[in-house]
């Protein structure tokens, strides 16, 4: 039976606690790297406005001051991961397909890796005040596609393989698994909601699902791996079924 692999806080990055340790270094980099244009931003503002004269332009601004000091670090930890993304996607592209769950398979090895560069940059933005931070803007930013006009704030979707078209709705706690685990596989395949789709609450969509346009998925329902949901019909169930067809 298909299981997803490990979905362990709110971030589309799980980890393979084999491999973690191993790129312990490499997630340091991106977190460090990123603290520094916050730390500049701060030493300039010490050095213009902590003096006489202007200590209560100091206090005044300091509301704004951490604003600004929160979007620099989540905008620097998205600039610095999709830098080193863009390296290491040079080394070996990403593909879709079935492979092993295997440490030596490096179709497995690379998707750990690219988690663990994007997990700092979807953890910080996913405690953004603005909840569409970070599946509107930081998402992007690593290939998934997103059209306008969609509400689709509250779900939790993976951060590369997913291709979401315009005006798609998309329910509370609602899951979108690009991968996913099943016995000693490791299974990555493309997530597409074509135009005008509908999804319920606490739905669940495995990897390979393509839903065409104007389809509305019910409250609950999930898809099996390489579903094709037709287009304009409504489907419900675990696993889906159609209901009916517009």
């Amino acid at each position: 039976m298909f299981q997803p692999a490990s979905l362990k806080g709110d971030s589309p990055t799980p980890i393979d606690e084999r491999l973690r340790r191993k790129y312990l270094v490499i997630y340091s980099i991106v977190i460090i790297f990123s603290f520094i244009p916050s730390i500049l931003f701060e030493y300039t503002y010490l050095v213009i406005f902590w003096r006489e004269g202007l200590y209560l332009f100091f206090f005044l601004l300091s509301p704004l001051n951490i604003i600004v000091l929160i979007y620099l670090l989540q905008f620097s930890a998205i600039v610095i991961s999709v830098l080193i993304l863009t390296l290491i996607n040079l080394i070996f592209l990403p593909k879709e397909g079935i492979f092993k769950r295997d440490i030596k398979d490096k179709n497995y090895v690379y998707w750990n890796m690219r988690n663990i560069i994007k997990k700092w940059p979807l953890f910080i933005s996913a405690s953004n005040p603005l909840p569409w931070f970070k599946n509107r803007f930081t998402l992007r930013f690593f290939g998934v596609m997103i059209g306008k006009k969609g509400i689709h704030d509250n779900c939790w979707i993976s951060s590369e393989f997913v291709s979401i078209g315009k005006n798609v709705i998309i329910g509370m706690n609602s899951t979108l698994l690009s991968f996913g685990i099943e016995q000693d596989k490791f299974i990555l395949k493309k997530i597409t909601l074509e135009d005008d789709v509908l999804i319920g609450a606490k739905c669940v969509l495995l990897p390979g699902t393509h839903i065409k346009r104007n389809t509305k998925l019910s409250a609950h329902s999930y898809t099996k791996v390489n579903d094709v949901l037709k287009q304009d019909s409504i489907y419900i169930g675990h696993p889906v079924k159609i209901k009916e067809t517009k």
